[in-house]
């Protein structure tokens, strides 16, 4: 009698798949556009006008027509000024016989003249100044959008796709347990 005893041990396969994760994005942007700041500015320059034309007159500096009206009247007041004189000497040669000796006196007045004294150089009115202010006159640009003054901004959101394939695992068996048992007799 014999008893043989045979085993096949049972196996099982495992087929795996990996998991896989794709990323893709697409970054946020913000675009900002400014314009460059303009200011425009008009002046004008100061002026300042000096007329000396007094002063320089009273040392002698003088237009033509202005010596020329100046020589008229000193003309006209002298010869005024000469009969006035003429008309005192006659007057005083008439009243010859109330006293005195009026032809000694107006000849000693003749010979020495008393001389009046005339004023110096320096001018006595000063030159006069006739000043004009500048201007300056600023102008802002123009907001055409008050809220955002002077940028205008534009964003943009990103983008995230993801996209997730899960691993798999797959159990079989590849060979199934067996167990034989032969008796012989």
């Amino acid at each position: 009698m014999g008893l043989t005893i045979n085993s096949q041990p049972g196996l099982i396969g495992i087929k795996t798949t990996r998991g896989q994760l794709n990323i893709e994005s697409r970054a946020a942007e913000l675009n900002i556009h400014q314009e460059h700041g303009r200011v425009s500015l008009k002046t004008s320059r100061p002026a300042i006008e000096i007329n000396q034309y007094e002063a320089r007159a009273q040392i002698g500096y003088k237009s033509v027509s202005d010596i020329t009206l100046e020589l008229a009247h000193l003309g006209m007041q002298k010869a005024f000024e000469f009969i006035a004189q003429k008309t005192e000497e006659g007057n005083r040669l008439r009243a010859i016989e109330k006293g005195g000796n009026p032809v000694r006196e107006i000849a000693i007045e003749k010979a020495w003249p008393q001389k009046q004294r005339q004023g110096g150089y320096t001018p006595i009115t000063g030159p006069r100044f006739n000043a004009t202010p500048g201007n300056v006159q600023i102008t802002p640009p123009e907001v055409k959008n008050p809220s955002h003054i002077g940028y205008e901004a534009e964003f943009m959101s990103g983008e995230l796709n993801i996209n997730y394939n899960p691993g798999k695992v797959s159990i079989y068996m590849r060979q199934y347990p067996e167990v034989n048992i032969d008796v012989r007799l």
